[in-house]
C-alpha cells in the first residue's frame, strides 16, 4: 500500500514547511536580502522534491508538465500552491517592496500550514480500531496526527534553518548570539513534544490489540528512533546549548557560534534519521512514532 515514496514525501513535505515557518526567528532587517534568497532557495528544493514525490504517489508521471499542472487532489494542489508561493516569495527579494515581500511570506506560511494540516488526512485510516476505546478516533485521531506533523516540523525545521542562520555568523560576525539561541531552545521545545507524542504511541500500542508484531527488523528502526531521532538530538541539544553558554562567548564568540553551527549540522542528521523511521513505522505498524 505505500512505499518508502510515502516516507520521503512525508519528511520533506513537513521539513518545508517547518524551516520556511522558523525564519520567523530571524528578526525583520537582521539579515541581509541574500540569506532569504538562500533560504527561499534551499525550501523550493525541498518543496520540489516532495512535490515530484505526490506525483508519484499519485501515479502521475513526474514531468515538468505535470510538475505545474493543478490536481484534484487537495494535498496535490497545496503542494504546488505552497510551491509557487514561495517561489514569488522568494523573486520578490531581488525588488524593493518590504511590505509586499512581508505579505508574500505569510501567504507562503498560510500555504504551508494548510498543506501541513491537510495531509493528515491520507494516513487517518491508519489508526487502529481500538484506540476508540481511549478517545483517539475521529476528531481526536485527526488532532493526534497533525500535533505530530507540526511537532515533525518544527524539529526539522529548526536544525535547518538554525543551521544555515548559524553560518550566517561568519558573513555578520557580530550578530547578537540570542537569536541563534532561540533556535536551539525551539529544538527542545519540539523535542519534548515529540518525545511526550511518542510515549503515545507506546499507549495506544498498548492497550491495543490490533497491531503489527514487532520483528528484528521494526526493532532496529525502533531503536534509531529512539536512540538516534530522540536520545542523539538531544545529546546535541545540550552540546550546543554549552556551546552557546554566556561564559563560552565571552572565551570567544566566533568559535562559540561556529562549534553551535556545527553541532546544529550533525543534529539534522539526527533528526531526519529518526523522523525517516518514525514515517516508517508509522506507514507499516499504524502508530505515530
Amino acid at each position: 500500500m505505500f512505499s518508502i515514496i510515502d516516507v520521503f514525501y512525508l519528511v520533506f513535505s513537513q521539513l518545508a514547511v517547518g524551516g520556511f515557518a522558523l525564519l520567523l526567528l530571524v528578526p525583520k532587517g537582521l539579515v541581509g536580502a541574500n540569506f532569504y534568497r538562500l533560504m527561499g532557495g534551499i525550501y523550493l528544493l525541498v518543496i520540489g522534491f516532495a512535490r515530484c514525490a505526490i506525483l508519484s504517489i499519485n501515479k502521475q508521471p513526474v514531468t515538468l508538465r505535470h510538475f505545474f499542472t493543478p490536481s484534484q487532489d487537495m494535498e496535490s494542489l497545496f503542494t504546488l500552491f505552497y510551491f509557487l508561493s514561495v517561489l514569488i516569495w522568494t523573486l520578490s527579494w531581488w525588488f524593493k517592496f518590504p511590505h509586499l515581500t512581508r505579505i508574500l511570506f505569510f501567504v507562503g506560511l498560510l500555504s504551508g500550514c494548510m498543506w501541513l494540516f491537510w495531509s493528515p488526512h491520507r494516513y487517518l485510516a491508519l489508526i487502529p480500531s481500538e484506540a476508540v476505546l481511549i478517545g483517539q478516533s475521529g476528531t481526536a485521531g485527526y488532532l493526534l496526527f497533525s500535533t505530530q506533523f507540526v511537532c515533525a516540523a518544527m524539529l526539522l525545521g529548526t536544525v535547518n534553518s538554525g543551521m544555515w542562520f548559524g553560518h550566517w555568523y561568519l558573513v555578520t560576525p557580530d550578530l547578537p548570539i540570542r537569536y541563534l539561541k532561540r533556535f536551539n531552545n525551539v529544538l527542545l521545545f519540539s523535542l519534548i513534544g515529540t518525545t511526550c507524542l511518542f510515549g503515545i504511541a507506546l499507549l495506544l500500542r498498548w492497550k491495543s490489540t490490533d497491531v503489527v508484531p514487532f520483528n528484528l527488523y521494526y526493532h532496529l528502526i525502533f531503536s534509531m528512533r529512539l536512540l538516534i531521532g530522540l536520545g542523539g538530538t538531544l545529546f546535541l541539544y545540550f552540546i550546543t546549548w554549552d556551546c552557546l553558554r554566556d561564559k563560552s562567548v565571552a572565551v570567544d564568540a566566533v568559535g562559540a557560534t561556529r562549534a553551535a553551527t556545527g553541532f546544529l549540522f550533525i543534529a539534522i542528521l539526527t533528526v531526519f534519521i529518526g523522523e525517516c523511521c518514525s514515517r516508517l513505522l508509522l506507514l507499516e505498524m499504524r502508530f505515530v512514532l
